[in-house]
């Protein structure tokens, strides 16, 4: 194998991240067995978090590939946000740093108490976020789990940015997306970029709305000590664990999926 497995999969590098503990992707179902088996023996990837709704689960199915090789898969759906921010064909960056807002403050009551009940139980081994494409709602989490680490907003930002060349080059796989929705497919190209210029205005205005991802979490009635025990996992100094078939110094991209 040559490219990164499935849709949109990296693992963030930013300062104050424990390497290897966190993971992001798109669509899980493009994560192949073989893939996902070389994910588990070189990187220890235990758990899954699903953030899909309900109804994306029963169209798009589980992820398959993962589940052959005993990886947990934890339902925590992020949804009932508000859409019309970026229902126009080819949304600018307000439109976007609208929409990753709504994700935040607006999602159905109980979604992020929930998010991080499921992550203080499961980031204590290498996990893997995921959506439908791995940049909107994958994008806010990973970047409020970021900053609970004090990675600084340009490190945010670029990790925000860097899965649309991917996305880009596998849009065909989200044709049915743009069928649905009547948009050409110049259209959902553009629906498809992550510009760092979205996730720094909406990292700001985070600030100036709540002192933070912390004082956002507290509103939205994250319980202090999942805070507290998600942050612990995830910082750099949390010790590293070595897992059978790791060799001293893997990077961030397993060597077979080169």
């Amino acid at each position: 194998m040559s490219s990164a497995p499935g849709v949109n999969y990296r693992m963030p590098r930013a300062s104050g991240l424990r390497h290897g503990i966190l993971h992001r992707s798109g669509d899980l179902t493009a994560i192949t067995a073989e893939e996902a088996g070389v994910l588990v023996a070189r990187h220890g990837l235990a758990s899954v978090l699903d953030l899909r709704s309900d109804a994306e689960v029963e169209r798009y199915g589980p992820p398959s590939g993962l589940l052959a090789h005993g990886v947990r898969w934890l339902r925590a759906p992020l949804t009932g946000y508000p859409r019309d921010t970026i229902a126009a064909r080819r949304p600018g960056v307000g439109d976007r740093t609208r929409y990753l807002h709504g994700i935040l403050t607006e999602a159905a009551p109980g979604t992020w108490p929930r998010l991080f009940r499921t992550l203080a139980g499961a980031a204590d081994r290498p996990f893997l976020l995921s959506c439908h494409f791995g940049k909107d709602r994958t994008g806010v989490v990973v970047a409020t789990l970021l900053a609970l680490v004090d990675a600084p907003p340009h490190e945010i930002a670029a990790d925000y940015a860097a899965g649309m060349a991917d996305l880009i080059a596998k849009a065909d796989r989200f044709r049915d997306k743009w069928l649905r929705r009547g948009h050409t497919r110049e259209d959902y190209l553009s629906r498809l970029h992550t510009s760092p210029v979205t996730m720094e205005r909406w990292l700001a205005e985070v600030t100036a709305r709540h002192g933070g991802v912390e004082g956002a979490m507290e509103t939205l009635g994250v319980a202090a000590d999942d805070v507290s025990r998600v942050r612990r996992l995830l910082a750099a100094e949390a010790p590293a664990v070595v897992y059978p078939g790791q060799p001293a110094g893997a990077g961030d991209v397993p060597e077979g999926l080169r």
